[in-house]
């Protein structure tokens, strides 16, 4: 999706990219960024019952946890750009409702 300016967007436009920013976060909150939490605190926790290996290797680890890192960076500017969005709309029914 391009980056397109909230404010040159009619309403009906920004709620439709507002409802897909949304399902492509909560997509990728799902499917991406809680599961690679999951497998790194996995791999860090040795009292984990799970725990498959005798022992995990720094690179093992700083290579997770940059996957992470990119994916949490990821997930901030999907935030900001949905943020700015859902700003763009509250002013617009604001100004829709007191005429100002």
């Amino acid at each position: 999706m391009a980056d397109v300016s909230p404010a040159a967007l009619t309403l009906s436009d920004r709620f439709i990219h507002a409802e897909r920013m949304t399902r492509e976060l909560i997509d990728h909150l799902e499917r991406g960024f809680l599961p690679r939490t999951r497998e790194l605190r996995k791999l860090v926790n040795l009292a984990d019952p799970d725990y498959e290996f005798d022992e995990v290797e720094d690179i093992t680890v700083r290579n997770d946890a940059g996957k992470l890192l990119e994916s949490d960076i990821f997930t901030a500017n999907l935030h900001e750009k949905l943020a700015a969005y859902l700003q763009s709309i509250d002013d617009s029914v604001k100004h829709i409702l007191t005429g100002t």
